[in-house]
């Protein structure tokens, strides 16, 4: 019963370029037979002729589709495939000489070899003999063989290609997954550094009774919920990550630096999805090479950061890194730098 059930379904999915391949196969064989046409004449009987010797090509070549299909669809990764079509395209020559033998019998048209033998006073073609039916189905068989090994070689070449693709998607998430992991570690780290100046600060200020420490310590434990986040998240938000820019650059205030001044226009776009650690990489970059005194986060479409300095988009091993995070992203970041002014526009994909 499974044998039929799988027999239906493959027939079932025939398709139309295998029909193509095989009807072209019996075309190019009637072709072949019908070059006798060249030395005979057969006058009105020329239709007739034509319709028999296109006719059983493709009757011919029908019983081998049938056989072929249910070994085509078998397992493609079976050890014992190739047998299976061999004996398939076997049968299905046996069967088509089996069915093509009565059809030519009674078919009323006359073949070539008939239009000669009644010219030449010979008995009719097509008398049934063991080595004429054993010739046939050998020159069936081996042409069909031949046509199989091209769609099986054809047929490997599409799955070798899938697998390849199947791959190449597979290690392009695989990648994406490692990145969401190493920006999730990135932005759950603390510099140890800025951390132990800002706890000694902190201690400082209230030591010398600052009124300003407890504003001090405010901060610190504002950028440590921030920076410290969301391991368990699988990204930030646009929002997010203007709050951490934020408050890495208050607590640089705190510790006597002189960072820029920050300005955050985002609107209702607050909320966008956003790959963590791809804006605060560019604000620690632009102080520790320059001196900015105002620094700008717009998004219109795209995102924008701004500093009141030129000369920020020359390349480094921090802006290498961020190019190839935001590769496997499939995300871009231009820079452009002028009038006094230099503007990182992330691109992210849609």
């Amino acid at each position: 019963m499974n044998f039929v059930s799988h027999v239906l379904r493959s027939w079932r999915s025939l398709r139309a370029s295998e029909v193509g391949v095989f009807a072209s196969a019996a075309l190019l064989f009637a072709a072949i037979d019908l070059t006798s046409l060249l030395e005979l004449r057969v006058g009105d009987q020329l239709p007739q002729v034509l319709a028999r010797h296109i006719s059983l090509p493709l009757v011919s070549c029908a019983v081998l589709l049938l056989c072929w299909l249910p070994a085509a669809r078998s397992s493609p990764v079976h050890p014992r495939r190739r047998w299976r079509l061999v004996a398939a395209t076997a049968a299905g020559s046996v069967l088509a000489m089996a069915v093509i033998y009565p059809l030519a019998s009674a078919l009323p048209w006359p073949s070539l070899c008939d239009i000669y033998a009644q010219t030449h006073g010979k008995p009719r073609c097509m008398m049934f003999r063991p080595t004429a039916v054993i010739g046939d189905t050998l020159w069936v068989f081996m042409p069909a063989l031949m046509i199989v090994g091209v769609l099986e070689f054809r047929s490997l070449r599409r799955r070798q290609d899938q697998a390849a693709q199947d791959l190449l998607r597979e290690h392009s998430q695989l990648r994406r997954h490692a990145l969401a992991a190493r920006l999730a570690a990135l932005q759950a780290q603390v510099d140890p550094a800025l951390l132990f100046d800002a706890l000694v600060s902190v201690e400082q200020a209230y030591s010398r009774q600052d009124p300003d420490a407890s504003a001090r310590l405010e901060r610190l434990i504002r950028h440590l919920r921030v920076a410290l986040p969301r391991l368990r998240d699988a990204g930030a938000t646009l929002g997010g990550e203007a709050e951490l820019i934020a408050s890495y650059l208050d607590l640089l205030r705190d510790l006597g630096g002189t960072p820029p001044a920050f300005e955050c226009e985002l609107g209702a776009r607050g909320a966008t999805p956003l790959p963590p650690m791809l804006l605060l990489p560019l604000v620690q970059r632009a102080v520790r090479l320059g001196h900015p005194q105002r620094c700008w986060l717009s998004a219109d479409g795209r995102i924008t950061l701004s500093f009141d300095q030129e000369g920020l988009c020359s390349d480094d091993a921090d802006l290498a890194s961020l190019h190839e995070r935001l590769a496997v992203l499939g995300a871009k970041l231009l820079c452009h730098s002028g009038g006094g002014r230099t503007e990182f526009i992330l691109e992210l994909p849609s």
